[in-house]
């Protein structure tokens, strides 16, 4: 059985030959097969087969059975958001050259974020699947990817070759019972596999600080938002997941649904009946010239042929090669990974390579969890707005007097209770426009203002 984990890929083996080693043996952890082969024939029968555009395909066979590697990365970080604005929606006349006339519409006032936020937080792959990194080339990374589960990685254990022993299934053909379970190797570095979860962990605490701006200054809208990521005490274990592996001839390539043998999570790529997008293709565009008049350039014939047929003809083309262009750009995708992974430090084995243990995981896990609780987002300056009158109106404790008095009139005509007849909303509009009025009585006095920041009151 420990032949399985020298198995290479013909097609690869040149490129790959200094990757024949991988983790150690001894650190490698196995989520078990748990579900039935023909529960996972369902799952692909309903992925390809439901819906009104969905064509139903035919596999080359029972599925493959293969443990699939993965790279299962766990860390912490601190984040600070180096710099930032946030923009809120105002209402300003504006002269249209066009029309020679004033207009109200809306604009964006734009205002730097001067406040140093900071906080962290703990990436357990128990909590986030984009932390389980696929470890290998063989097959397409975003296709792979849909077979991720937290709650699989639970059932993570020893693996051992026992794992390697199938169902008899004699109940079944005679081609379910002759496959035998693979083992896909090791080909992607620790090192990419954590360059892989920094960058999963960047795009999360962007997405994080964008949605904190917007919801602490009552922001429309957030730009230039740049952060600064420190990543403290990460780690790195190889874990195999089991996976049911279908294959799809069309149009000359192979197209693989994946899926999950312990939850049955499932992906892969789709094809389209291009009857039935063409039904739906003449009916809406018939429809949309209807809507619009019918007929127009070249009468009756040039709007038949250019409104309903040519628009059918390039929506079924799309259907029927979508799939192909899909596997070609995640084929030029997978070979800049390839040429990317070069770069990366040659190395297997370290002291922050791991075996994954779910407990000791979810342990740490909940324990910063208990030392964050009651904490919350901070900043490095204190308080400036104790009864919130910056925060209603959705400026800065720095705006000028000009950026309030903008803010209010444009609130004050989005929150007017004339504007409103249902009562409950004309209810919320009132309490809203008594909450601008306060604050802008406040503020627009340079006095009260000066008071206010002063003490709070």
């Amino acid at each position: 059985m420990i032949l399985f984990f020298r198995y290479r890929l013909p097609a690869l083996k040149p490129f790959f030959r200094s990757y024949a080693s991988g983790p150690p043996r001894e650190k490698l952890r196995a989520i078990p097969f748990t579900q039935h082969v023909k529960a996972a024939d369902n799952i692909f029968e309903d992925y390809h087969g439901k819906g009104f555009f969905s064509a139903r395909v035919k596999t080359t066979g029972p599925p493959e059975e293969i443990f699939l590697p993965f790279w299962i990365v766990s860390a912490r970080v601190r984040v600070e958001i180096v710099q930032a604005q946030v923009g809120h929606r105002v209402l300003r006349n504006r002269y249209n050259p066009a029309t020679r006339r004033n207009e109200v519409g809306y604009d964006t006032h734009w205002s730097w974020v001067n406040e140093r936020y900071h906080w962290s937080h703990e990436y357990s792959p128990l909590e986030h699947v984009g932390m389980h990194i696929y470890g290998s080339h063989k097959y397409r990374r975003g296709l792979v990817n849909a077979i991720r589960s937290c709650q699989s990685l639970q059932e993570a254990t020893q693996f051992t070759p026992q794992l390697m022993d199938r169902p008899a299934y004699f109940d079944l053909a005679a081609a379910y019972r002759d496959i035998n379970r693979k083992v896909d190797p090791f080909y992607l570095y620790p090192t990419t596999a954590l360059r892989f979860a920094r960058s999963y962990m960047q795009d999360s605490e962007e997405a994080y600080a964008d949605d904190f701006l917007r919801r602490k200054y009552s922001a429309d809208e957030t730009r230039l938002v740049q952060v600064k990521i420190q990543v403290d005490d990460m780690h790195c274990a190889p874990v195999y997941y089991p996976a049911y592996v279908y294959t799809v001839h069309y149009l000359g390539r192979n197209l693989r649904t994946f899926v999950n043998g312990h939850d049955l999570r499932v992906g892969g790529i789709r094809v389209y009946d291009p009857n039935r997008v063409a039904i739906a293709s003449v009916v809406g565009m018939a429809t949309l010239m209807t809507l619009s008049g019918g007929i127009g350039y070249g009468g009756m014939s040039g709007s038949f042929w250019i409104g309903i047929i040519l628009p059918t003809v390039i929506a079924s083309l799309v259907s029927v090669y979508s799939p192909i262009i899909s596997l070609r750009f995640r084929d030029w995708k997978r070979q800049q990974e390839i040429r990317a992974q070069e770069h990366d430090p040659h190395i297997w084995d370290s002291d922050w390579v791991k075996a994954f243990n779910a407990f000791e995981d979810q342990y740490r896990y909940r324990s910063w969890k208990q030392d964050q609780s009651g904490r919350r987002t901070w900043s490095d300056t204190s308080d400036q707005d104790p009864k919130g009158y910056y925060k209603a109106l959705g400026v800065l404790p720095t705006a000028s007097t000009a950026d309030i008095q903008s803010a209010f009139r444009g609130l004050a005509m989005k929150h007017h209770p004339d504007r409103y007849s249902d009562p409950n909303d004309k209810k919320k509009s009132t309490d809203r426009f008594k909450a601008i009025s306060a604050a802008y009585s406040v503020l627009r006095d340079p006095k009260k203002r000066k008071a206010y920041d002063q003490t709070g009151r």
